[in-house]
């Protein structure tokens, strides 16, 4: 898997945050067993060995590098502010080192299982691997009963959790973008699954169609060609450390029966692939598909198909635009390096109380791509860059905008925020008066990705 710096390198990202929230993340989503009281142990404990880095014994220093590193991106928060708090040359160098090979990791590596499980319920296994990797699985009961034992040891994560719902009967659902993992007990299941590092590459159909050639026929073979030609589709689901943004059409490089012919379309003449999938929205499933050409009809199996496909995802965030004393603001313009505003209001919905609405004009800096010619679709991510927050700090959840009049160089947009999050029902924090809107720049890295099918059957 090959990593490209589209708009930062991971350096500059010390001073950003990830995700929009202002927080190292998307923080991890505590699981019903996990306590405060053993997360304010776990912090202490990062910062106990960020301390141990301006050790006067070396062996001191070195052991908390190493220590700090098992810990992988839980502890980027800690230590990036420590790095702009400490005064030692010394601290902040071990400290950037490890900011930049974690920062990496964050990105194209899988968090890991390691759990021996003895004769435990679905639901004890999920918990713990919930724990372990901080994300949070929605397990929906119901299932067939029953007690399994597993031992995983630095399992990635999407394998530890299909091998535990396959084993026991359930259903992974990860295409509801948000940043729960979903379990449920379904009469279905997914047989063909691909991995790789955080990412997880689920095939959904083949789609096939068969052409008959009527004229310019050879006249030494004397018959009509017949050309087929299939489409396989998949999902792309990544953890929910990794929000996607879009990415490149995939390309092949191995597609062959189980007679050793190849499914191989032609080569493009022109060679050229560029174009995204997803349009610039921040989630963590997107779908794609590739082109295929049947050879030979006897064949009923697609043995191997592998491929290669660029992934751009979010590697951090900037406020951009910031718009203090939010309510007060109305009819007034805000430059950034994105994206300019023309903020008409901010205020409370007449007929939703603690609801907030956001009505603006937005316009687009960046210039037009002249090989893409007019984007219409530059402003589709920008209400997920809104942030309207407290003076606290804390966020309201975004319902989404209203779109008006989009131009190519503007657009008219209406954004509600309010306290609950209606994707899951359940009420969110206790909020004060809105004081702050903030438009945050996305920070991407293109990551290209490699992924491998096995025995699909063919229509």
């Amino acid at each position: 898997m090959r990593t490209t710096v589209v708009t930062a390198v991971f350096g500059l990202l010390l001073v950003t945050t990830f995700a929009i929230g202002g927080k190292e993340g998307p923080e991890p989503l505590s699981p019903s067993n996990a306590t405060p009281k053993g997360a304010e142990a776990a912090d202490a404990a990062i910062k106990k060995m960020i301390e141990d880095l301006a050790s006067d014994d070396w062996r001191t220093r070195e052991k908390a590098g190493l220590d700090l590193a098992t810990k992988g991106d839980k502890a980027l928060p800690h230590m990036r502010a420590a790095m702009l708090a400490t005064d030692s040359p010394e601290v902040q160098r071990r400290l950037a080192v490890l900011v930049r090979k974690l920062d990496r990791d964050r990105l194209v590596e899988p968090r890991r299982v390691t759990l021996s499980a003895k004769d435990q319920t679905p639901k004890q296994i999920f918990d713990e691997i919930a724990k372990q990797s901080g994300y949070r699985i929605e397990f929906g009961g119901g299932g067939p009963e029953g007690k399994y034992s597993f031992e995983f040891d630095k399992t990635p994560f999407w394998q530890a959790v299909d091998a535990v719902a396959n084993a026991a009967g359930f259903t992974v659902y990860a295409e509801y973008d948000d940043d729960t993992i979903r379990v449920y007990a379904q009469d279905t299941m997914n047989p063909h699954v691909a991995y790789a590092g955080p990412f997880r590459f689920l095939a959904t159909n083949i789609n096939t169609s068969r052409s008959l050639q009527l004229s310019g026929i050879s006249k030494r073979e004397g018959t009509p060609r017949v050309n087929e030609y299939m489409n396989l589709s998949f999902q792309v689901q990544s953890e929910p450390k990794n929000p996607m943004l879009g990415m490149m059409m995939p390309e092949l490089t191995e597609a062959r029966d189980d007679l050793g012919g190849s499914l191989l379309p032609p080569q493009e003449r022109n060679g050229y692939r560029s174009g995204y999938y997803s349009g610039g929205y921040r989630g963590h499933n997107t779908y794609m598909s590739v082109n295929l050409v049947r050879g030979d009809r006897a064949a009923t199996t697609l043995k191997s198909l592998k491929g290669k496909v660029s992934v751009v995802l979010l590697s951090g965030t900037v406020p951009d635009i910031v718009v203090t004393d939010a309510l007060k603001v109305k009819k007034k313009s805000f430059a950034g390096r994105t994206v300019g505003i023309d903020v008409e209001s901010i205020e409370e919905d007449a007929n939703q109380k603690g609801v907030y609405v956001v009505s603006l004009v937005a316009k687009r800096v960046t210039p037009v791509d002249p090989n893409r010619g007019e984007d219409y679709g530059w402003s589709n991510n920008l209400w997920q860059r809104m942030e309207l927050t407290d003076e606290k700090g804390n966020k309201y959840f975004c319902y989404g905008p209203s779109t008006h009049n989009n131009d190519g160089g503007s657009v008219r947009l209406t954004v509600q925020f309010g306290s609950q999050d209606r994707r899951t029902g359940r009420p969110g924090p206790s909020l004060g008066v809105p004081t702050k809107l903030t438009i945050t720049e996305w920070q991407t890295i293109t990551h290209e990705v490699s992924f491998a099918f096995k025995d699909i059957p063919l229509p």
